[in-house]
């Protein structure tokens, strides 16, 4: 019996979101923050959900449906990362890492909030559980950078 292609759409579309919103942040945090090191760690997360969405196109495409980012759970994301935009705006290098990392937490719980989707086929498991652990290590790196001497709230 084949497994409805659905919850796969589903989750994937919204994961798909999350990417978008996670890889605009990270450019903004990087084009505006003025520590270079802190820029290329940006950047390279940028390119990193870049790349994610591009593997989360592919798979809907594969399950024959076009991406469509509407009406997905990313909200909570997307208000995140705006204030990931705000914090910006202070300048302070420590507040842009705690909104960064804030963010990051929210994307890597709607990660593990997909893996627990009943019903996925073995492919779209695996791309999720990848994607997941790195979104996972980007929030670890991106919070230990937030407490490290270097960056931290003085």
């Amino acid at each position: 019996m084949k497994l409805s292609d659905e919850p796969a759409l589903a989750v994937l579309n919204a994961l798909l979101a999350v990417c978008t919103d996670s890889q605009q942040g990270y450019e903004n945090a990087a084009a505006d923050i003025t520590d270079p090191e802190l820029a290329r760690v940006f950047n390279g997360y940028a390119e990193q959900r870049i790349k994610f969405a591009d593997e989360l196109h592919d798979r809907i495409r594969t399950l024959r449906r076009e991406p469509d980012m509407s009406g997905t759970v990313g909200g909570d994301v997307h208000r995140a990362w705006m204030d990931v935009k705000a914090a910006m705006a202070s300048a302070q290098h420590h507040a842009v890492l705690v909104e960064c990392e804030r963010a990051d937490a929210l994307a890597a719980k709607a990660y593990g909030a997909a893996l627990q989707t009943r019903d996925l086929d073995e492919d779209t498991r695996r791309l999720i559980q990848r994607q997941y652990e790195a979104v996972q290590a980007a929030h670890d790196r991106v919070r230990q950078l937030r407490d490290s001497a270097t960056y931290a709230h003085r």
